[in-house]
This record gives C-alpha cells, sequence and structure tokens, in this order.
C-alpha cells in the first residue's frame, strides 16, 4: 500500500497525519508556502512514520521562519524525539 500524509487545520495549528517521508513529502511541499499563512504549530502527533527526509524537511521550516512567527511543533512522539537526538537538533527543533 502506498504511503499517505493528509493535514487539516485547526485555528493557528497545522495537524498532519499519516506517514511523512520520501514518498508523501513533495505534495506538502509544493503546497507548504499557501498551507502554513497563518499557522504557528505543526502537530505531528498523529504521524506514523517520520523519516529523515520529514526531518529535514521540518529543519527547513523552522530556518525560513520570520522571528516574529515563532513556529513549534508539537505532540512528538518518542521514535521522532530519539531521530531528533540522532541528528543533535534537539535545540533547533524544541
Amino acid at each position: 500500500m502506498k504511503p499517505i500524509l493528509t493535514w487539516e487545520q485547526n485555528g493557528n495549528t497545522l495537524i498532519l497525519n499519516g506517514e511523512l517521508d520520501r514518498d508523501t513529502l513533495p505534495a506538502f511541499w509544493q503546497q507548504r508556502n499557501q498551507l502554513l499563512k497563518g499557522i504557528n504549530a505543526i502537530n505531528v502527533s498523529q504521524l506514523s512514520h517520520i523519516d529523515s527526509t520529514g526531518l529535514a524537511m521540518f529543519v527547513r521550516l523552522k530556518s525560513e521562519q520570520r522571528s516574529e512567527n515563532k513556529l513549534v511543533f508539537e505532540g512528538i512522539s518518542e521514535r521522532f524525539k530519539t531521530l531528533i537526538r540522532l541528528y543533535k537538533l534537539e535545540s533547533f527543533i524544541n
């Protein structure tokens, strides 16, 4: 079965659901500017899988943010925290 990534907006939070990997990322990436307008938080608690490509996307989104609009990540699972630690990105993601 082909992996799928969906998203929905709830107020100022974008909720990601499904798998975030090299196969599912392009659809999100193409729409990211529109999807992230007015978004202050990305909730990742509904993601069943995140690979290093997904992590790289979050790093890129954080680096592109404006200082007046701090983007935070909510619902980071223990598995995702482990991936963050492996790449020594704790201070960058949090």
